[in-house]
């Protein structure tokens, strides 16, 4: 799914996200891509448009700094000007694959690892045209021409800008959901479960943005932060038409995750749901419940306090979503090409093939230790890590 230089293939410019340095060539297929300053097809798309080439120029950092901004680019084989929603989606797969990784290795390092929020990767209102010396907006606030020698561009005040390096991408996760864009947008086979997929994603997009750009921060952006998230969890296990999406079928997909640690396989957490007698359920499960009883209080008006976000531990909820939701998606986009050590032994597969395929599950790790960390910050010392071999 990876993208392979081909000389033939011309590529055109239709959006720039001046807030992220993207140095990878991972976040693309044949027909739709995000690019960065030395990517060939970044230097093609800018020595065949002199405006393009002084637009990127005309951007800074809030202080005169100079800024690099990344293109979203299409090929001539996307056969027409892609709807805008369909870039929203491209948009919202490329956040999963960098943001989701990025936010778990953050928390767990109490170190800023990259783009930590999905504002890094916003679209800028304004796009040169093919009117020479002309810009254009069209957002729902405006919809304007402007000329380019007057512009002067800015990133993000809100966000810092980040580099995307290949380390940042989760490769696997982004040829999934490529695979299920494609299928949307390209081949217009218009699958629900496809359709459910992409839809979450951009609810979780929703979900990783800043929760308020002002300094005026509350408890109340903390819980539409929750809101957004418990609705990506819905949407993904929707069963489409008539159905319906419930706490219970939400707890049915975290049920079947493929879980590691034995502290996140066992059911020893009892969760009350309505009026039914409490269950024993998985750790995972169990976080989601106490995710969904706030949602709850936020969106409803009950009384709310910043102590319902505070695990008791003193560790916050707002660190465990992020790690929920990227395991909830492994029982949604399973590996292309999943391997075992007996594919090994026996020869199927090379031990190189093998290692690849074993470090790009590693993020399960992280996951894991986040979630059991919600509970235990010790827990990790007495429980034994996964063998590789």
């Amino acid at each position: 799914m990876a993208w392979t230089e081909n000389r033939a293939v011309t590529w055109t410019p239709i959006a720039v996200l001046p807030s992220v340095d993207v140095r990878t060539k991972k976040l693309g297929g044949a027909h739709i891509a995000l690019v960065g300053f030395g990517d060939p097809r970044y230097e093609a798309c800018v020595e065949a448009n002199g405006d393009l080439k002084t637009f990127l120029t005309r951007f800074t950092g809030s202080h005169g700094e100079a800024v690099r901004p990344s293109l979203i680019v299409i090929s001539r084989e996307y056969e027409g000007k892609p709807v805008s929603h369909a870039i929203a989606s491209f948009k919202d797969i490329v956040v999963a694959a960098v943001t989701l990784d990025t936010r778990v290795l953050t928390i767990l390092s109490d170190n800023n690892r990259g783009p930590f929020y999905s504002n890094s990767f916003d679209i800028y209102p304004w796009m040169v045209t093919s009117r020479g010396d002309r810009l254009i907006a069209m957002t729902p606030a405006i919809s304007a021409l402007h000329q380019l020698k007057n512009f002067r561009g800015l990133a993000s005040p809100g966000v810092p800008i980040h580099r995307v390096e290949d380390s940042h991408v989760h490769g696997g996760l982004f040829n999934g959901l490529y695979r299920l864009w494609m299928q949307q947008y390209l081949e217009e086979q218009d699958v629900w479960e496809a359709r459910s997929i992409l839809r979450s994603l951009n609810m979780a997009t929703t979900a990783m943005e800043v929760p308020n750009t002002s300094v005026t921060e509350t408890i109340y952006d903390w819980g539409r932060v929750i809101a957004h998230w418990v609705s990506a969890f819905e949407i993904l296990v929707h069963p489409g038409g008539n159905g319906r999406a419930d706490e219970l079928k939400v707890l049915e997909m975290l049920s079947q995750v493929e879980w590691r640690r034995g502290k996140l396989v066992e059911k020893s957490h009892p969760v009350k749901i309505g009026r039914s007698p409490a269950s024993d359920r998985t750790l995972a499960e169990w976080l989601y419940h106490r995710l969904f009883k706030l949602r709850n209080d936020y969106l409803h008006g009950n009384p709310v306090d910043a102590r319902g976000f505070d695990m008791e531990n003193a560790t916050s909820i707002l660190h465990v979503p992020a790690a929920l939701y990227r395991m909830a998606l492994t029982t949604r986009v399973p590996p292309e090409d999943p391997l075992t050590h007996e594919d090994v032994t026996a020869k199927r597969r090379t031990q190189a093939e093998y290692s690849r395929f074993y470090k790009s599950t590693m993020f399960q790790n992280d996951c894991e230790d986040l979630l059991l960390r919600a509970i235990d910050p010790g827990a990790l010392q007495d429980d034994n890590e996964p063998d590789e071999t």
